[in-house]
């Protein structure tokens, strides 16, 4: 039965993937201008030739750090954030607000605001954490909210010490959140560090690359540049999901 349905479900992907690939087919074949929209096997051409090159993927190793990067830091500074929130209110009076302004703004606009605060290789990080931050800190709150208080009251009856609240009655709580936000938040973080990158241009990146390539009408390097973002970005959200739920299947066995 599992086989069977995998099979479906490739085959189904397989059908929309060649539906999508004909119509681009058939747009770049009415352009007839490869400087507007080149045909898809042009592209994948020069997706081979760069992917040949150490400089295409030392391009991808900077992107994926700095997003990682803001990623993690984003994820710290959220849950450090809904903790605080949580025990103290005038910290939720604080935060709540500037977080969901955070969430309600454009990126574009943090990232050249952050151009005038910050050095521009340090810009895609710090966009990506902001992506980040208002999302771990919303699910990391509506979990310590809801914690479950006559399991609470069982901990204090039994005089559990803080490293056994910890693990017995926060973390199997709050960590199904945590993950949550993680697999909802990966993915605005990688396109806010690109389009940090696009727009602050940092040496040695894909945004920067993506950049030059517009700027020189070089559009198959341009959509090459793309077909990578979005490679890497179906890769490192599977990872991520994977990683999650890989130390759930730890933490549960154990």
């Amino acid at each position: 039965m599992k086989k069977r349905h995998f099979e479906k479900s490739l085959l189904r992907g397989l059908l929309c993937g060649l539906f999508w690939l004909g119509l681009w087919v058939a747009a770049a074949a009415l352009i007839g201008r490869d400087v507007v929209l080149p045909m898809p096997h042009k592209v994948l051409f020069r997706l081979a030739e760069l992917a040949r090159t150490a400089d295409f993927w030392m391009a991808c190793l900077r992107s994926l750090g700095g997003v990682f990067l803001g990623f993690a830091i984003g994820v710290t500074a959220g849950t450090l954030a809904a903790v605080a929130s949580h025990r103290f209110s005038a910290v939720s009076a604080l935060l709540t607000p500037a977080l969901a302004t955070v969430k309600a703004t454009p990126v574009a606009s943090f990232i050249i605001l952050l151009l005038f605060l910050v050095d521009r290789n340090a810009v895609p990080p710090v966009a990506a954490s902001l992506m980040v931050i208002p999302v771990v800190f919303s699910h990391v709150k509506n979990a310590l909210s809801s914690l479950p208080k006559d399991l609470g009251e069982v901990c204090e009856v039994y005089h559990f010490s803080r490293k056994k609240k910890l693990r017995y009655f926060y973390f199997p709580h709050v960590m199904p959140h945590v993950r949550a936000a993680c697999r909802s938040a990966i993915g605005l973080s990688w396109k806010a560090g690109i389009a940090a990158e696009v727009i602050c241009t940092p040496r040695g990146t894909i945004g920067t690359n993506l950049y030059y390539a517009k700027n020189y009408l070089a559009t198959e390097d341009m959509l090459a540049w793309t077909v990578t973002v979005v490679l890497l970005s179906f890769v490192i959200e599977k990872a991520v999901i994977r990683l999650l739920f890989l130390h759930r299947g730890e933490e549960e066995s154990a």
